[in-house]
């Protein structure tokens, strides 16, 4: 299956050449694509048009070469004492990987991978300074690859952009919930990648890091003031544990604080996001009744707000790496198994 990028690139192509493009039926075979391209004819400048260059003596040729060396001699010094940030690349489409090593080396190191088992099998032995993914891939796709780096205290600082050909705004509010920090559409422009690229390394490099807290109370090393906003939400969250219903905009209202600056609290405390931390609480208390309770696991994933067993079971795997009912039986065995 194509991304369904190809018409839409070649479109733009031929406008930038001032051409046109039709299609018509071509029956029992598809279509035909007509593309007209305009040929410009150009006057080549006369001799008597060139500018006549003044030859220089022995002498001024020899202090050129001196500032040649010279100056490429202090480049090489100041390309040695600033090394390039390492970008990591990871698209299944070799073409695309290439035309982005190709103009982005200049600004940085690329290394590539082909998808995000890849990608994550690179990283064990590299720390990119920067992740650049596509969507849609074989094996981990961007979002599950997106998934797992924000939730690894490891990998949570590095910045993520995802590109695609999709245009869905909700698989884009996925990604961007999910922590990456851009979602670029295709067909993009490169200079203006390239900028926002630079631009969050740069951000990194400051110090603008994420940091990564469990919202339980025992592991919380936080400011008092932080302590008693997660607390809060904590508690209204686990007293509407069972209401479906329960949205950030309710929480957010609840700690009479806008969703925006709901958000950015939440997320600089904990580093999740307010849906991944009601999500977190309603996932531990599942785990509780698992371990305590008689009831089923169906019965636990209504009573903690999830609106189906499989998504309930989803989620709680990834979480925990175990499935809920495997949780369960195992716990009736083993007293000292913990999450």
């Amino acid at each position: 299956m194509g991304s369904g990028i190809g018409l839409s690139m070649v479109n733009d192509y031929v406008k930038l050449h001032d051409g046109t493009i039709r299609v018509t039926d071509n029956i029992d075979a598809g279509s035909v694509f007509i593309i007209d391209i305009p040929i410009r004819h150009v006057e080549q400048p006369s001799k008597s048009d060139i500018p006549v260059v003044n030859e220089i003596s022995e002498m001024e040729k020899n202090e050129l070469q001196e500032d040649t060396v010279f100056e490429n001699s202090e480049k090489s010094k100041e390309h040695n004492s600033q090394l390039k940030p390492v970008a990591l690349v990871v698209d299944d489409n070799p073409d695309m990987s290439e035309m982005l090593k190709f103009e982005l080396e200049k600004d940085f190191d690329i290394i590539t991978a082909s998808d995000g088992n890849e990608a994550l099998k690179v990283i064990e032995n590299v720390t990119p300074s920067i992740i650049l993914t596509d969507l849609m891939m074989p094996g981990m796709d961007g979002i599950e690859l997106c998934r797992n780096l924000k939730a690894q205290k490891t990998t949570v600082s590095i910045p993520v952009i995802i590109l695609t050909a999709k245009h869905d705004l909700g698989v884009k509010l996925e990604g961007l919930t999910l922590g990456a920090d851009d979602y670029i559409t295709k067909p993009f422009n490169i200079d203006v990648l390239r900028l926002r690229m630079k631009r969050l390394v740069e951000l990194t490099a400051k110090g603008a890091k994420r940091s990564l807290i469990d919202p339980e109370p025992e592991a919380i090393k936080i400011t008092p003031l932080d302590e008693q906003l997660i607390e809060k939400a904590v508690k209204y969250v686990s007293d509407h544990l069972d209401s479906s219903e329960l949205s950030v905009e309710e929480l957010s209202e609840s700690l009479g604080m806008s969703r925006v600056r709901l958000y950015k609290k939440i997320k600089q405390i904990t580093g999740k996001t307010p849906i991944e931390f009601i999500r977190v609480i309603r996932l531990k208390r599942a785990a509780q009744l698992l371990r305590e309770s008689q009831l089923n696991v169906s019965e636990i994933a209504y009573r903690t707000g999830f609106n189906s067993p499989k998504v309930f079971s989803k989620y709680f795997k990834e979480e925990f790496g175990i499935l809920p009912s495997v949780y369960q039986n195992k716990e009736g065995s083993e007293t000292n198994y913990t999450v």
